[in-house]
């Protein structure tokens, strides 16, 4: 599959998991940073609103979904908030682990997948909400963050 098809099919992908997972709003990268008071849902800090540097800078004005779309989450306001681009790049689709329940629905995932049944075997549900907890705090973001803004301008991009 070409690369323009691999696209197109990720698209395709993409938007029919919106339409399974509800309806979507429109709203703008401008709403959204208002509704947020312009600070980072992630590290906290402040972002520019009319943050000076473009995409990809790690700086810049980015929109997460606390849900991912492809674990059901919407694309509506209520589901999304402003981060730095560095931030949400660094959660990525990690989602934090917040219940014992959320840990054991994953830890059964895990116990099904092939080859990582004695990883999941090894683990508790409780010592994996307190790992998630660790791993997503403001102060982890704001160091990780920090990082990507001193490699973006030690390499001149």
């Amino acid at each position: 599959m070409s690369r323009p098809e691999a696209g197109r099919a990720r698209d395709r992908r993409r938007r029919a998991r919106l339409r399974e997972n509800g309806s979507a709003e429109p709203y703008t990268l401008e709403e959204i940073g208002d509704r947020d008071c312009w600070i980072c849902g992630l590290c906290q800090d402040p972002v520019e609103r009319a943050h000076p540097y473009p995409h990809p800078d790690p700086r810049a004005p980015s929109l997460d979904h606390v849900r991912a779309v492809v674990s059901g989450g919407t694309d509506t306001p209520g589901n999304v908030r402003l981060t730095h681009w560095g931030c949400n790049h660094e959660r990525n689709s990690d989602t934090p682990l917040t219940t014992v329940e959320e840990a054991r629905a994953r830890l059964d995932v895990l116990r099904r997948t092939p080859g990582l049944r004695e990883y999941a075997d090894g683990l508790t549900p409780e010592a994996m909400v307190r790992a998630s907890l660790t791993r997503h705090t403001p102060e982890r973001y704001r160091a990780r963050l920090a990082r990507r803004v001193e490699r973006f301008v030690r390499e001149g991009r």
